[in-house]
């Protein structure tokens, strides 16, 4: 059966080959075959497609063959509606086994269709029960799985003639976006088990690019676990769909996102791509705009190097869950009935499966998801699916019709700027949308820019952000003062600043014909301040040049604000108490004064349970390292912990902890090392729960001056640069332990929010020109 659909993808594949495929129907018989014949010939490996219209996929045949006798155009080819010999004339000397045709449709009741197809010498279509009627039909969900059980079988007939029918399910799609992952994968694989038990063995699972390239990796490799768990005797591929959504505007900004399709693919070990052309957001594109997207997405696959040999080369990928929530939900809608088709329906009455957006009305519609600022998805709501131990949904707060709006758009705001900004810099265009690696490093991304000054100050959002951080700030300064701190007003410049910043960039600036340097940190000068006081405090602004990279942690600003401490004679116990009851007391006094304003942002308050219960975990680093190890990340053992890592150990937990005793060399020369554990330090690090990651720094201090000035030239600083320090250090200061709590990143995690930007009144997060 070497002449099927499914045979001729699997050949390119073991060749390493990606089969690429258009979008594509025309109602005149001779634009038709003009499509196919220029698919066959394109400058790529390629099979036809024959999209066919909307009267069609509804099943008015009248209302197609009157548009035909009028002489109208139609979307699409109304196979039911041509005779079979004009059919035939299409195909005749396309079609054959180094040219598989695929049939499109999109229809809840196929069964004309697949008859006519079969009739035609067709053998591939797509679909199924569930991804072809949620979406485009009003039609029962118990109806259609009815008509789909016959379809499969009425095409799995085919085989007698000695070719093997193949059928795509459309489950990796759904809505076209704003579907979180796990659904989709879980759709699909539920999709071809149905076909499996209505006697098809050829198949392939779809899964539609989505908003965030990493995600989409991870998504496509949990679909392919599935597919080997559950689909084993069975011959399956995955296709790839280029972006469902609304798309890029600009020509540069559309070949960019098919460009990325095609990297997905190939990276993921996806064997076929179905593109989309520069023409989507305008028009119906012509045949020549479909033969360019086919051979540039050929040309971006061969770039990568191949299909499933790259794929068994990328490894890293991050496991954020996506598996596990797909294994979930297939093995629960399997375990409602061994006959697939009443497992569906069933799923769908008890909310088990459940599409967000969707308004079909067998759709449960109680699930929700939302985009966060690296444009991943998430579900903000779940309703009955069994997610309820593997998810802890974030409900959006007052989600509009202007901020759904602004998700649908996400894709091509994104990548239309991308294009712009290839334009005005001469970057390749993938530079200047950050799409290599994980995490997009794009300062078009809007959802990680702030609005203008007027639209974020007016936002009913960031006055309550801001209410709250106002009453976090009284309730810091009632718990400091209360134990006995005083606050001081803190220098903005000075001759040096804290080295300890990873990877940030101090910003000079001329004082008096002198280098000065804007502050990153107020440590320096909080040791200093004890010879005046024994407790105190300040709330300090602080400017960092953070990496560009870090654009995308949701948690980095270039300016921003610290709560910090200092206490002459503590131990890292004593301070570490302070912080403890200092955010215990923030936490307790906004749950209980601002209860309205949390709820309003749709901070659900008992995430702070155990917190208020009292009894932050402590951890060693070295712990925390082997936490790390065991879950897959290859956190190195001699640095402080990476964003990713934090943000792994914060989501395993339901209340701050603290993680001590940084291996020396990791943080500044004033960390103090152990007297009884050389090489590690009395430090310590607070990371809140919730995937919120670091909240706070703090150690003991070195006071010794023979000591600092060797830890200086360990740590490659110049003692000479330090000189009114080290002066002050040589005449004598306390020995003392302190802490720093970044604010925007505290009211973060207490108000519940997506991204640090929104904690402030005039955000800069790196990357972007603000004022």
């Amino acid at each position: 059966m070497d002449g099927s659909f499914g045979a001729f993808v699997t050949r390119a594949g073991a060749a390493g080959r990606l089969v690429v495929q258009p979008r594509m129907g025309m109602s005149d018989p001779r634009l038709m075959r003009a499509g196919l014949v220029a698919t066959r010939d394109a400058a790529a490996t390629t099979v036809g497609t024959i999209t066919l219209d909307s009267y069609t996929r509804v099943g008015d045949h009248a209302a197609a063959r009157a548009a035909l006798r009028d002489g109208l155009d139609l979307n699409g080819y109304p196979v039911v509606a041509h005779d079979l010999a004009t059919t035939a004339g299409v195909l005749d000397g396309v079609l054959d086994a180094r040219f598989p045709v695929q049939v499109r449709h999109g229809s809840a009741a196929p069964q004309d269709i697949v008859a006519v197809l079969v009739a035609a010498g067709l053998h591939a279509t797509e679909g199924g029960p569930v991804s072809y009627c949620l979406p485009y039909s009003r039609i029962p969900l118990r109806e259609s799985v009815l008509n789909w059980a016959e379809c499969c079988m009425r095409l799995a007939a085919v085989r007698e003639h000695g070719i093997e029918p193949h059928l795509e399910s459309f489950g990796g799609c759904m809505m076209g976006q704003l579907c979180p992952p796990s659904l989709l994968v879980a759709i699909s694989v539920l999709e071809g088990l149905f076909f499996r038990q209505h006697g098809l063995r050829s198949v392939s699972l779809s899964y539609a690019q989505q908003t965030n390239q990493a995600q989409d990796m991870e998504a496509v490799r949990s679909l392919r676990q599935l597919a080997a768990e559950h689909l084993h005797g069975l011959d399956w591929h995955v296709v790839i769909y280029a972006y469902m959504g609304v798309y890029p505007r600009t020509p540069d900004g559309a070949s960019l996102l098919l460009e990325q399709a095609a990297r997905l693919a190939v990276c993921s070990g996806a064997q076929r791509l179905i593109v989309k052309t520069v023409a989507e957001a305008h028009r119906i594109p012509t045949i020549a705009e479909n033969v360019a997207a086919l051979e540039l997405a050929a040309r971006a696959a061969d770039d990568e190097g191949g299909t499933a040999a790259v794929a068994a080369t990328r490894t890293g990928i991050e496991d954020t869950g996506i598996l596990a929530e797909a294994r979930a939900l297939v093995n629960a809608v399997l375990d409602l009935s061994p006959d697939l088709g009443v497992a569906l329906v069933r799923a769908f009455e008890r909310g088990y499966l459940d599409v967000p957006f969707c308004l079909h009305p067998d759709n449960p519609g109680r699930a929700r998801s939302r985009l966060d600022d690296r444009g991943r998805l998430h579900w903000s709501g779940i309703g009955s699916m069994p997610l309820g131990g593997l998810v802890r949904p974030r409900p959006v707060p007052g989600l509009t019709a202007a901020g759904l709006l602004r998700s649908l758009s996400y894709v091509e705001r994104r990548y239309d700027h991308a294009a712009l900004e290839r334009s005005a810099t001469g970057q390749p265009a993938v530079a200047a949308a950050g799409l290599i690696g994980d995490e997009p490093v794009n300062i078009g991304n809007d959802a990680a820019r702030p609005p203008g000054p007027r639209e974020h100050l007016a936002s009913p959002v960031t006055r309550t952000v801001l209410t709250i951080q106002h009453r976090m700030l009284d309730a810091a300064r009632e718990y400091l003062r209360g134990e006995g701190f005083t606050e001081l007003l803190p220098p903005v410049i000075g001759p040096v600043t804290d080295p300890g910043a990873r990877g940030a960039k101090q910003v000079d600036v001329d004082y008096y014909g002198h280098r000065y340097k804007l502050m990153t940190s107020a440590i320096l000068y909080k040791q200093a301040s004890l010879t005046a006081f024994d407790k105190i405090f300040c709330i300090a602004p602080n400017v960092r040049l953070e990496p560009l990279e870090t654009s995308s942690t949701s948690r980095h600003l270039a300016e921003f604000h610290q709560v910090d401490v200092e206490m002459a004679g503590a131990t890292r116990e004593r301070i570490m108490a302070v912080a403890e009851g200092l955010v215990s007391h923030v936490v307790r006094r906004v749950v209980t004064e601002l209860p309205a304003e949390l709820e309003s942002l749709g901070r659900d308050t008992s995430a702070f349970a155990d917190l208020l219960d009292g009894g932050f975990e402590r951890r060693t680093h070295a712990a925390a390292v082997a936490d790390l190890h065991g879950m897959g990340h290859d956190q190195n053992a001699d640095a402080e912990i990476d964003w990713v890592g934090e943000a792994m150990l914060s989501h395993k937990s339901s209340r701050p902890f603290f993680i001590t005793d940084y291996p020396k060399g990791s943080r500044g020369f004033y960390d103090r090392e152990n007297t009884e554990r050389p090489g590690f330090l009395r430090n310590f690090d607070l990371i809140a729960a919730e995937g919120y990651g670091e909240l706070c720094s703090g150690s003991e201090r070195e006071n010794d001056y023979a000591t600092i000035v060797t830890r200086m030239r360990e740590t490659g600083e110049n003692p000479a640069k330090y000189g009114w320090y080290l002066r002050m250090v040589r005449d004598g200061v306390p020995a003392s332990a302190g802490f720093g709590i970044g604010l925007e990143r505290f009211t973060r995690y207490v108000a519940g929010l997506d991204h640090v930007w929104q904690a402030s009144a005039y955000p800069k997060v790196p990357g972007v020109v603000a004022p």
